[in-house]
């Protein structure tokens, strides 16, 4: 699995200073580490592709991304890859000079490169100040030491005769500016003037002092703006859920973006490959070595010396000299990911080993190897099962940066007014979120109409729902669609949900002409049944079916809405010492904590869609046609 927010198109990467930034790091950089100290750098096409995104840049010329965030697992070559930035942010052309008209040329160290027509020509920065920052001293010599061997044997090592100054703990630069390795508080860093820092295993990063210290190196960026458009390259593998590290609070910031929580300007680029290998998988091998192809990519070692892609169906098919599959997929294919290639230096029985080693904590290695955040313990449906249920992922993949995905109404492609639906809605007022889903009735396909939720920042102050738009969407979804169930959670919404029990009164589910609507999701009497029912959904598989087929009981599906969606991860369950009748705890459904950024509004609306369908099959003639319209009430 590969998530990169936001994906860039083909066009956007052409208009990029990744070009020159590839060629220079190849013609002037080694490797810089163990154990090829010596030998020329060659990208891989994963993290080639990286860089065009890393140094992207807009129609102005400016930065697209002040903050770059890569997330890969153990072994990635993270850390020498932020080494091999922080050389050509110190010595090469790295910021926008202008559009090149074709056949413009830069020349550095006997070697030249030509520009070709509209390309983005780059310039160096004058004084460029780096400070490789990390979490404790032999973290920052994971980047410092790629740097510093680089200075003194690559072919950088030429440029020591012209004052390039190479030290244990500094290296000065030929026409001023320096690169320095950086672990001290908060109040040394302090009026700092960087142009790039590089941050390494940011999920290290928990205690207070280290916090205080990226924070203020961050805010100090913002110094050289004009000139330099500084910024912040994060490495980081898995971080440990609930340690709230650096890590873990760019990753959250990252999906407030995707969504929609963060309406101010972002620069942020998330780049985080992993593996959702079930637990119960990785002891059998066949399933464990797959799954590390996948969250290692082209940094994996080639089983056979040929290099492999991942189809969208999860796939690992090999490619031919030109990058082509024998189905004519190649990495410019929408879905397709780097497989393991010729060049890939992580051979995969290494970390095979370690895994099932039977002293190894099995969270640790999920997070260290397969990158993800399946170590979650309370998560309510674990990510392998939500990702085994997600329908129309290339629908939302290929929408263009900033849509508004409620005005989008992605999911009319795939419900039509003549789908039997049901539907479900859970709301706050001025705070939380407040959500509508739909159901469809014949294979459970649930999908979000519309979503509102409390911003952060300062935006958050003031912020309500719009009450109007959330009864407008309902009421339009009644009179427009053929909706066989309604249920809705009362608490604040009572006099809207009334007004829909009074307009649309054939909708009684629960036998009930007082609240026919009304299901209180605090009460574990009423909610308990529901939850097993959608978890033991979630744990079959699920196909899509046609109009003409009779309605499977268990099926489930959700719509890739990324909002949808990340509100089920949210979902973390709470066991009670009560028991079932056949012995399995009971629970309930929260937030990972009462006032938390992590909402799970979108999935309790789900549940309630669900229950009103699993209640309408319960309750319905079985000659009655799913897509026949319900007469509607009229006042």
């Amino acid at each position: 699995m590969h998530d990169i927010i936001p994906r860039l198109k083909p066009d956007e990467l052409r208009r990029s200073l990744g070009w020159i930034a590839c060629w220079w790091i190849q013609n002037f950089c080694v490797v810089g580490s163990e154990p090829a100290y010596d030998l020329p750098y060659e990208f891989s096409p994963e993290y080639m592709e990286f860089t065009f995104y890393c140094y992207a840049l807009d129609k102005y010329g400016r930065r697209r991304f002040n903050h770059v965030f890569l997330s890969r697992p153990k072994s990635s070559n993270k850390s020498g890859l932020a080494g091999l930035y922080s050389l050509f942010e110190s010595l090469g052309p790295c910021r926008f000079l202008g559009w090149a008209k074709g056949g413009e040329t830069y020349t550095f160290l006997g070697r030249t490169y030509t520009y070709r027509p509209g390309e983005p020509m780059g310039r160096p920065i004058r004084g460029p100040n780096i400070l490789c920052l990390a979490n404790a001293e032999e973290q920052t010599d994971n980047i410092y030491s790629v740097i510093k061997n680089n200075c003194e044997m690559g072919p950088l090592s030429a440029l020591r005769g012209y004052g390039l100054d190479v030290g244990e703990t500094r290296i000065l630069l030929p026409e001023g500016g320096s690169i320095k390795p950086g672990t001290a508080g908060a109040a040394s860093k302090d009026g700092g003037k960087q142009t790039f820092v590089p941050m390494d295993e940011s999920h290290l990063t928990v205690l207070p002092a280290g916090k205080a210290m990226y924070h203020t190196v961050k805010r100090n960026l913002a110094k050289r703006m004009g000139d330099a458009e500084p910024w912040l390259f994060e490495t980081t593998t898995m971080y440990r859920p609930g340690e709230n590290s650096i890590a873990e609070e760019t990753y959250r910031t990252a999906h407030d973006i995707q969504e929609g929580r963060l309406k101010h300007d972002q620069h942020l680029l998330f780049d985080h490959r992993y593996s959702d290998l079930p637990i119960e998988d990785i002891a059998k091998p066949d399933k464990l070595r797959k799954a590390l192809y996948e969250s290692y990519g082209s940094a994996a070692k080639s089983p056979d010396g040929r290099d492999y892609i991942f189809l969208p169906d999860h796939r690992m098919v090999p490619v031919d000299i030109h990058g082509r599959s024998e189905e004519g997929y190649t990495l410019m294919s929408p879905g397709v990911e780097p497989g393991p290639s010729r060049k890939g230096w992580v051979d995969v029985r290494g970390p095979i080993a370690d895994i099932l080693d039977p002293s190894s904590d099995v969270g640790d290695s999920v997070r260290y190897y397969l990158n993800s955040l399946t170590s979650v313990s309370d998560a309510w449906i674990a990510e392998p099962l939500i990702q085994n249920h997600l329908a129309g992922v290339n629908l939302f993949a290929g929408l263009p940066e900033g849509t508004d995905l409620d005005e989008a109404a992605v999911w009319r492609e795939v419900i039509s007014e003549d789908d039997a639906i049901t539907l479900g809605f859970d709301g706050s007022l001025s705070d939380d979120a407040t959500a509508l889903v739909g159901c469809r009735v014949r294979d459970g396909l649930l999908f979000l109409i519309r979503l509102e939720q409390k911003p952060e920042g300062p935006e958050a102050a003031g912020w309500r729902v719009d009450v109007d738009a959330f009864d407008r969407a309902a009421r339009s979804m009644l009179d427009d669609y053929n909706v066989v169930g309604f249920f809705a959670d009362p608490p604040y919404w009572r006099d809207v949900i009334i007004g829909w029990e009074r307009d649309y009164a054939h909708l009684d589910l629960v036998g009930n002409p007082m609240d026919p609507m009304m299901v209180n999701t605090n009460q574990r009497n009423q909610m308990m049944p529901a939850y097993v029912d959608v978890h033991t959904a979630f744990s079959k598989e699920w196909e899509p079916t046609s109009d003409d087929d009779e309605p499977v009981i268990g099926d489930i599906a959700l719509l890739a809405d990324p909002r949808f969606v990340a509100h089920w991860r949210n979902a973390r369950r709470k066991n009670f010492r009560q028991t079932n009748p056949d012995g399995s705890p009971q629970y309930m459904v929260y937030k990972e904590t009462k006032n938390g950024p992590l909402k799970i509004d979108a999935c309790i609306a789900g549940v309630l869609a669900y229950m009103a369908r699993m209640r309408y099959l319960s309750q319905r003639p079985h000659d009655m046609r799913l897509r026949t319209h319900v007469t509607r009430v009229e006042y």
